[in-house]
């Protein structure tokens, strides 16, 4: 698998446009457009977190491998991601995982939440339930022994809206598994310097 990260300010300015064309377009999607939102959900996770072959539009499942996420199509093919080092968390089981937690090249963390098989007997397509954007507020504590910056999370819903169709926005710690062993654990605030 290809380990590269793509680093160049050409291409995060790129990368910045159509992630936010792309969130715009999720957002601006009603109620009654859930299929065109799993479409605009998974072109995004494409953009932000590529497979290593595929697309996301076609998964069927994820599982976690080890220290990797992994893939699965129809077929009975699976791939990992491009980049491995972006997926750090999960919830639920290792073989099917609720939640999905990426961390881009920026650190900016994106929740992906899964949802729950309709038990029809066929082979299904993942749905997306959810996706939560990471933004932080940036405080800056200036005491007279302390410049520290205080930083306030917040997560940002794609897919879910009010009733006026505005996104949701909340700020709450979350508690995941890493990876690896142990907890991940992102709390509402936290001290950047």
């Amino acid at each position: 698998m290809n380990m590269q990260m793509p680093n160049t300010i050409f291409d995060r300015q790129q990368s910045q446009q159509f992630i936010t064309e792309m969130v715009i377009s999720v957002e601006s999607l009603g109620a009654g457009q859930a299929k065109e939102k799993q479409v605009q959900a998974k072109k995004l996770l494409d953009k932000l977190f590529p497979l290593d072959e595929g697309s996301h539009a076609d998964v069927t499942s994820y599982v976690i491998d080890y220290h990797h996420i992994v893939a699965y199509f129809s077929d009975g093919r699976h791939t990992g991601l491009q980049y491995p080092n972006h997926f750090v968390a999960y919830v639920g089981d290792r073989n099917e995982p609720k939640q999905i937690v990426f961390r881009n090249g920026d650190g900016c963390h994106v929740e992906v939440a899964l949802g729950a098989r309709r038990g029809t007997g066929c082979i299904e397509l993942v749905e997306i339930e959810d996706i939560q954007l990471e933004t932080c507020t940036h405080l800056n504590a200036q005491a007279s022994e302390c410049h520290a910056t205080l930083c306030i999370r917040h997560w940002v819903s794609l897919v879910k809206c009010d009733e006026k169709g505005h996104p949701l926005v909340c700020s709450e710690s979350k508690e995941y598994h890493a990876k690896g062993d142990g907890d991940y654990q992102l709390d509402v605030s936290y001290d950047e310097g």
